[in-house]
Formats: C-alpha cells, structure tokens, sequence
C-alpha cells in the first residue's frame, strides 16, 4: 500500500453562493480562495435531497437517493479499514456520529455543544477557538498531527446548522455606517417571511450568516495548514483533499429564512441544493467543470485515490480524479446531463438549460404545482416561466419518470441522451 491519505471536510448548511470561488464578491472568503486556486471546483454541484442521511448516503456509498443499495456492498470506511488505512470521523452532529456507517470508523471523535459558549455577543475576532466550530476544528487538527499511517480522516461540521457563535465583530464587518446594527442571536433563525417583513431583518440575517462564513474560512485555513504541515512530515505521503457541503440555507429566498422542521418541506430550490465541492489532489491542475457533480462523486473520488473498489458498475455517481490530472485540459468524463434532488412531495430537475420543481402538497387532493426557470441566467430561481413553456415543463417531467425508472434499477450510468431542447434550446 503506497503512502496516500484522504482528508473529507463537510460543514453543514454552507451554500456555495457565499464563497468566492463560486462568484461572491462582497464577502472576502481567502482560505476558500487559496483552495480553490489548488484544485478542482465543481462549479455545479447539487445536493439530492435536503436530508442529511441521504447525503450520507451518497458521501458514504456512492448512492443517490433513488439508487438501491445492493447486497455485499461497503461503505466507503469499511473498505478503507480493510485495506489497512486508518480511519478517523471527527464531528460535532449527533446523527452523524450515530449514523449506521460511521462504526466503521475506527476511532469515532464526538465535540460535544459547549453551553458556555461566549456567542455572539463577543466584542472582537478575536476568540476563534471559544467557537463551537473552533472546538471541532481545533480538534480534528490535533488528531491529523498525530497520524502515523495512510488514512481516511472524515470532518463533519453542524456548521450553520450549529450555534451561530462567530465573534459579533465578524458580522459587523458586513454593515455599512447607515446600516442597523448586525443582530446578536446566535440559534439559527428559522421563520417563514412574511408579506411586507422588515428588509432589515433580513439584511441582519444575512450579515449574520456572512459572519459564520468568514468563521469558516478562517479554520478552513487553518485546516488546511495541518493538513499540509503533517503531509511535509509523512515521507511521501500524499494527501487528497476533499471540501464539500451537503445542503445550503435559505436565507429568504422563496419566502424562508432557514430549514423546516422536517426535511421533506423543505423547498428544493437552488439556495439549499447548490454546494461547493473542491478537490485538490498534490500535483493536481487548477481547473473547474461544468459537469454536474452530485455528492456521490466525492465517494467515488475518494475510494479510486485510495484503491478502494467501490464496484462503480450501475451507479450515477463516478470518481472526479480524471479531471485533476495536469495533462488534462478539457473534461475527460462523459457530461452528465442531468441531475435530480427528490423529497416525499417534490421533485427538482436540473438540465444545462432548466430547473423544473414539482410539489405535490402533503395533503391528499391537491393538485401537484409546476415551476420551471431558465439556466444559467436564473441563477436563483427568481423568475418562473412554466405556464410560457409548458412543452418544456412536460419533457422535464417525462426526463425525471425516465430518470426514477433508471435509478430503481440501477443503471443510472446508461441514462440515454436527453432532448436538445432540455440541454441547448434555442431562445
């Protein structure tokens, strides 16, 4: 076995339209930056669904959501323990940590919430590791220097799902003069907007939530520090590093500021499925794709550095590392064309050219509610065109039946060709 490790950061809740590599220019993310500049960004990628165990799902077996799981196949962490690696999950999510297959995990770390937490309330950016994200990554940096063979090393943080607690400075620095004064809270907000609602409020949250941002960022650099530090240390150890999220946080887009309750009414718009997910392998080229990438792409990415069989036969989700390789200049993995993120009661589908959302109200005898919105130009689903393109909307709807059937049986990598008019219509 050669002397290759994999390093997988996931922070909960982090959309990738608050990072500068993905186009935001307002918010100063140079960690993020930096990683960027070293690896491949999947510029489109998207979540499957908005709950956290079918993202795991995906992260851990290579599974969309739609995708049965066959018998004799591992989890990612099986198969690397069984190939000799030693592997560590460090995370501060329950559900995570209790998650059917992180006991393969050898050594499983839990950070558990400090109620003592300053918060939000605190006067400057100083005290980053008071945080409960401090606490998590200070943690993870500690376990990674003390390493002494290849390993799978597995970072889940609650991230904005957790305590809002970034030094107030952090998110005052995001005000303008004439601005209120940044709020203090520091559990996540969770409201429905209502008609008319202050557009203050909502700037606040906003600052807030740039505030945890920029938390990030700071230990994302700090992370990757280590994790560079303790590769120069290993004699010639490589270290494939992966940074991704499993869903986003609607911060008043379409009316929501936050999660439901329950994951099935979460609204599947872009704002909580576009994630960032980077891939920097040592020596690897700087590049972006416009292939979609889906979360599954990650395991399978993970499991072909490490040489790990995954048995990618029938499955949607592929290994990235092709499109790392210095000699590569264009894409060498087939486009995918379309990807699909699913709930109890909805269905969103997204092509080269559309985003169509179907929502099939909970309650029985309801008419199902079509929208449809024009990519790439809609960045954010703001503007929806279903009643003028209604032939769309109906090859939308016959590609996700077409889709579902091939996932049921497994033969998703076979998905034929969709109509031009999904992928190149001409406008």
């Amino acid at each position: 076995m050669g002397r290759r490790s994999a390093v997988v950061v996931v922070v909960d809740r982090l959309g990738a339209g608050f990072l500068g590599p993905y186009g935001n220019t307002w918010l100063d993310t140079p960690h993020w930056n930096r990683l960027a500049s070293e690896s491949l960004l999947v510029e489109t990628a998207l979540a499957d669904s908005a709950d956290l165990g079918d993202a795991y799902r995906a992260l851990w077996r290579g599974l969309h959501r739609l995708e049965p799981a066959l018998e004799g196949e591992r989890s990612l962490a099986e198969l690397a323990a069984a190939a000799g690696y030693e592997t560590l999950l460090v995370s501060d999510e329950p559900a995570v940590i209790d998650y059917r297959d992180a006991s393969a995990f050898e050594t499983r770390v839990q950070i558990d919430a400090d109620r003592d937490a300053a918060g939000a309330s605190s006067g400057d950016d100083e005290g980053l590791t008071d945080t409960q994200l401090g606490r998590l990554f200070a943690e993870a940096i500690a376990r990674i220097g003390q390493l002494q063979s290849p390993a799978l090393v597995w970072v889940h943080a609650r991230g904005m799902s957790g305590p809002w607690d970034a030094p107030y400075a952090m998110r005052r620095r995001f005000a303008d003069d004439e601005d209120p004064d940044p709020p203090d809270f520091v559990d996540p907000p969770r409201y429905d907007v209502a008609e008319g609602a202050d557009p203050d409020e909502l700037l606040g949250v906003v600052q807030a939530y740039a505030g945890q941002v920029a938390l990030v960022d700071a230990w994302l650099g700090a992370l990757l520090e280590a994790i560079d530090s303790a590769a120069a240390d290993a004699d010639a150890n490589e270290t494939l590093v992966i940074v991704t999220s499993p869903r986003g946080y609607p911060l008043g887009e379409h009316g929501r500021v936050g999660p439901q309750d329950d994951p099935a009414r979460d609204a599947l718009y872009g704002e909580l499925l576009q994630v960032p997910l980077l891939v920097r392998r040592p020596g690897g080229a700087l590049s972006r794709t416009q292939r979609f990438g889906q979360l599954g792409d990650a395991a399978m990415t993970v499991a072909d550095w490490l040489g790990l069989d995954m048995q990618p036969a029938g499955r949607m989700a592929g290994s990235l590392l092709a499109l790392t390789e210095p000699e590569e200049s264009t894409d060498v993995l087939a486009p995918r064309q379309i990807a699909l993120a699913s709930s109890a009661n909805q269905w969103s589908v997204r092509t080269s050219a559309w985003m169509w959302r179907e929502s099939n109200p909970l309650n029985a005898g309801h008419e199902s509610h079509h929208e449809l919105f024009a990519k790439p130009d809609d960045r954010w689903e703001a503007n929806e065109v279903a009643s003028r393109c209604r032939d769309v909307v109906e090859k939308m709807i016959a590609a996700a039946e077409v889709f579902e059937q091939a996932a049921r049986r497994r033969s998703l990598d076979r998905l034929a060709p969709l109509d031009v008019e999904l992928v190149a219509p001409f406008r």
